[in-house]
């Protein structure tokens, strides 16, 4: 009896194994990484489902680090850049000054007529001409005095006058006396032409002058 008990009991247990050996395992084989977010190793059913959640709702990072302030314009690797020159900024020129330059007369003119104040001597020394061809070109003695208006012929191709024509320096300023007029001024001067103290002072016509008025002399 006990032997035919031992025998059922060994039966039983091959067919026990036996079926162990053809039963398909239970758990699932290792993941492989795919593009679709599956982990590469098991988890368990309710963290491998939140994982999965958190991958699928991530979105892919930004070009722009956050901390870059929103008003800064984003270059595209595409884009040409492009240099900016600013335009240089001119200073203001300073308005001209227009200076008055004396003029005297040109040339040698060939007749002259006297103003107040002048006499031929004067006239002479002041177109560098000879004094004695001046006056015997006009008929005139030293001791003449021809009044103002006379016309002297200025003689073309006369000797130059002997010696300084100057007889104050200048250019220099010169205050009007009493009675003084701008061609009395010019031979006091000597070789100062009246055009050019008239220039230099813009005088207008008829240029009469005053006691104490101080004048430019070129």
């Amino acid at each position: 009896m006990n032997k035919k008990f031992g025998v059922i009991f060994l039966t039983i247990l091959a067919l026990l194994v036996i079926s162990a050996c053809e039963r398909p395992a239970s758990k699932a084989p290792f993941s492989t990484a795919t593009s679709t977010g599956v982990l590469p190793f098991p988890l368990p059913a309710n963290e491998s489902t939140q994982i999965a959640a958190v991958v699928n709702t991530q979105s892919a990072p930004s070009d722009v680090p956050s901390d870059v302030p929103s008003d800064i314009p984003v270059v595209e690797a595409s884009q040409t850049p492009v240099l900016v020159i600013p335009s240089p900024t001119l200073a203001p020129q300073p308005t001209p000054t227009f200076v008055v330059v004396a003029t005297a007369t040109p040339g040698l003119p060939t007749t002259y007529a006297l103003h107040d104040g002048e006499w031929p001597y004067c006239i002479a020394r002041r177109f560098n001409v000879d004094p004695s061809e001046l006056l015997t070109a006009n008929d005139l003695t030293m001791e003449d005095k021809p009044a103002a208006g006379t016309e002297l012929k200025i003689p073309q191709g006369a000797n130059p006058w002997p010696g300084p024509r100057a007889l104050i320096e200048h250019p220099s300023v010169y205050t009007a006396a009493e009675g003084d007029t701008i061609y009395s001024i010019a031979c006091d001067f000597g070789d100062v032409d009246p055009n050019g103290i008239i220039a230099a002072n813009n005088l207008k016509s008829p240029y009469t002058v005053t006691a104490g008025q101080v004048l430019q002399i070129p």
